[in-house]
């Protein structure tokens, strides 16, 4: 009885939860997103995606205490070096105040947002990402998330979405985005073990810059999502 019923709950989250359909990105350019170890770097790794690299550490906390109370603390910090930029850009991500209005979200989100700083990028840059207090057959699937980004007068925002390659369940973890500009689908991300797949604005957009700097930052965010939920 009880293998029944998970099949049965398995069956209905899949048929329930998971989009008809992956987002098309036809119109993007595909690239892979790989950490790898940089030779006398003791904390933190290497990446390249594309034509940007870097570096980067990242810091994750969670507090249990007799099972009743529970706290996470995610900080990231990433350079990002390419040919449009004189110096590398330093991006530093924590908890803090969100920026953003997020009215064009319809879920019911936490207070607490993730944020990104910029240095060394433009003016106008900054970065926030929000999640959601999911219920139950969203947490299954992958929680949802979204985000908004500034960067070089472009302003992008991320979605929680099925893109191609990812997993039809998350495990409680967010396996994938869908970038957008408006309601124009730009670019996107997907989480699988120790790599992504990345998709972005061709060489050339004005666009391409802005949906690199916020795929990193949604890439490296520790998503708590598998362990406080």
């Amino acid at each position: 009885m009880k293998r029944a019923a998970l099949s049965v709950l398995a069956a209905a989250i899949l048929t329930s939860r998971a989009p008809a359909q992956a987002q098309d990105m036809s119109h993007t350019e595909k690239l892979s997103l790989q950490p790898k170890r940089v030779k006398g770097l003791l904390l933190g790794f290497g990446y390249e995606l594309g034509e940007y690299s870097g570096q980067v550490k990242a810091v994750n906390k969670q507090t249990r205490a007799l099972g009743m109370f529970s706290s996470d603390y995610a900080k990231t910090t990433f350079t990002v070096a390419s040919p449009r930029l004189k110096a590398p850009m330093t991006v530093s991500c924590e908890g803090g105040q969100n920026r953003f209005g997020f009215s064009w979200i319809d879920f019911k989100r936490n207070d607490l947002a993730y944020v990104c700083n910029f240095e060394g990028g433009p003016p106008d840059a900054s970065f926030a990402l929000v999640l959601s207090d999911g219920k139950f057959m969203d947490k299954l699937y992958q929680p949802q998330r979204a985000a908004e980004i500034r960067y070089g007068g472009v302003t992008l925002r991320a979605k929680t979405r099925k893109m191609p390659g990812s997993m039809p369940l998350g495990g409680g973890s967010t396996m994938s985005y869908v970038i957008l500009k408006g309601d124009q689908e730009v670019g996107g991300m997907v989480r699988t073990p120790f790599k992504g797949t990345v998709y972005l604005p061709v060489q050339g957009s004005s666009d391409r810059d802005a949906a690199a700097a916020m795929a990193l930052a949604l890439f490296f965010f520790t998503d708590p999502g598998a362990q406080t939920r």
